[in-house]
């Protein structure tokens, strides 16, 4: 454990997090407007998710081409955005748009975007960038990271990770400098990268955690851990394993603008090791708050070497304070936060990475992550990683980790369920 260090330099920040406690104002949103046009886009659907990086909530922009094949997207932003719009079944068309922006993407037949253009004239930024990009290629898919996480212990995990990322930005660059991109193209799309890879570094534990569990002995008293299990959690919690940090871009807005910074930032700032002393203040009253928030900081400092929270840490303060909206009556499909069981976004970067077989974008866009249906994944899920088909065993486990009688009469009808749909 790194805790003496943690608190020595929680105490000093005591005064910075009680101030972070109170909810920051969000910086101001503006209106965006995007029209496509596409010869063959009379009646194919088109749309994007957008995460909003403080209420964290998620939703997808959708919208129909007309007989006159255009197409238009309204949504809100409070930051640039460099993501991809999906028309039909395969077609990605990139786009990059500010707060306040209004946009024509023009499309040939072929499926190349044969013009970008701002409806008030004014040059659109990133535009060699947008037609010539490969930082939002899959340079690191599940799979690679089903092989390494299986492979190696989590230092050499993120060294092997690191590797392939350096391997990836020299792509990038190669590419950059054959299509002659601009300072700003480059470091954005250096920026897509680096995203891309440090979510699967921080989603190492989560998923680590989950498998240590599923192959924990059983005792009486509960799940015993094993030696080497004990000696990974350490290595997930040992600052001195994140010196891939200092290489992100801890002080650079651009990171805002990649459509990999809302997964990256959501498995960030559920780390253990930033989150390892948050049992110590769980009450959740002023002080307490204020004392988790000095260590959530602290920790960092002690990663990033840096003499301040970093960008990352400032988004994450934000979005630990701010307040969630109770609805958005926009007509877009809104996904609720879920965390899921192994993983806190895993939801997030299937979308982003492509799903497993297992796992079916259409039925969770359909139901929107209903409550009951989230119950019984979760319980599903927990009943099978502790391989339980008992009904009295089922039962046992049940009232043991259920918070009340409600929590316990809920679980136990998601698990009534799971059974009648597997009969």
């Amino acid at each position: 454990m790194i805790r003496p260090v943690l608190h020595l330099i929680s105490l000093s920040l005591l005064l910075l997090s009680a101030v972070a406690s109170e909810a920051a104002p969000l910086p101001p949103s503006r209106n965006v407007h995007i029209e496509v046009r596409h010869p063959f886009g009379s009646s194919r659907l088109m749309y994007f998710w957008q995460t909003d990086l403080y209420t964290k909530v998620e939703r997808k922009v959708k919208s129909e081409f007309g007989g006159d094949g255009v197409a238009i997207l309204d949504f809100t932003l409070y930051h640039p955005l460099y993501d991809e719009i999906i028309v039909g079944s395969n077609l990605r068309v990139p786009f990059y748009a500010e707060p306040g922006d209004s946009l024509v993407i023009q499309i040939d037949k072929s499926g190349k975007v044969e013009r970008y253009s701002r409806k008030d004239g004014t040059p659109l930024p990133y535009e060699n960038l947008l037609r010539h990009d490969v930082s939002n290629n899959l340079f690191y898919t599940h799979e690679d990271f089903s092989v390494d996480k299986q492979q190696n212990q989590f230092p050499d995990f993120v060294a092997s990770v690191t590797r392939k990322m350096n391997v990836a930005l020299d792509s990038v660059s190669r590419v950059a400098d054959r299509y002659h991109f601009s300072p700003e193209e480059r470091n954005l799309a250096r920026c897509n990268v680096q995203m891309q890879f440090a979510i699967w570094i921080y989603e190492y534990a989560p998923y680590k955690e989950s498998e240590l569990l599923a192959y924990a002995r059983q005792h009486e008293g509960g799940w015993q851990s094993l030696p080497e299990q004990d000696a990974e959690i350490e290595a997930i919690r040992d600052v001195r394993n994140y010196g891939f940090m200092c290489d992100l871009p801890l002080e650079d807005t651009t990171v805002f603008a990649s459509k990999y910074f809302p997964p990256f930032i959501q498995s960030y700032e559920h780390t253990l090791v930033l989150n390892q002393d948050q049992y110590l203040y769980y009450d959740a009253t002023y002080d307490n708050t204020s004392r988790m928030d000095s260590a959530y900081v602290a920790q960092e400092l002690n990663i990033t070497h840096l003499s301040h929270p970093s960008l990352f840490m400032d988004v994450a303060m934000q979005r630990r304070h701010v307040e969630k909206p109770q609805a958005v009556n926009d007509g877009s499909i809104q996904l609720q936060e879920v965390q899921v069981v192994g993983s806190n976004n895993l939801d997030q970067f299937y979308r982003v990475f492509g799903p497993p077989k297992e796992y079916d974008p259409k039925e969770v866009v359909e139901k929107a992550w209903a409550h009951d249906v989230n119950l019984i994944g979760d319980i599903s899920s927990l009943l099978n990683r502790k391989k339980i088909k008992n009904y009295k065993r089922a039962k046992k486990l049940i009232e043991r980790i259920a918070g009340d009688d409600a929590e316990r009469e809920a679980l136990m009808k998601a698990y009534e369920a799971i059974k009648s749909q597997s009969k």
